[in-house]
């Protein structure tokens, strides 16, 4: 079946980023050992899973922030 697959579509590689998102997601949940929570009622969950967005999304903000300033360092030599 994977042979029969256009891997050049448009829609092939939507969906093939959107999995390597969720994957990278969630190796950087199991990395900061979150990824059973140890809360078991609804409200709980939910805000535990804000608390890991908001951590993986300043940390993306952060990479973005030094690959910034590298290159204007580059550009200013």
């Amino acid at each position: 079946m994977s042979a029969l697959l256009d891997r050049s579509s448009p829609l092939y590689k939507a969906i093939y980023a959107q999995r390597t998102s969720c994957e990278r997601i969630n190796s950087q949940v199991q990395a900061l050992g979150i990824e059973r929570p140890k809360v078991h009622n609804q409200r709980s969950v939910a805000n535990l899973n804000t608390l890991i967005y908001i951590i993986i999304n300043l940390r993306a903000l952060q990479r973005a922030g030094s690959i910034n300033a590298s290159l204007l360092a580059r550009v200013r030599r």
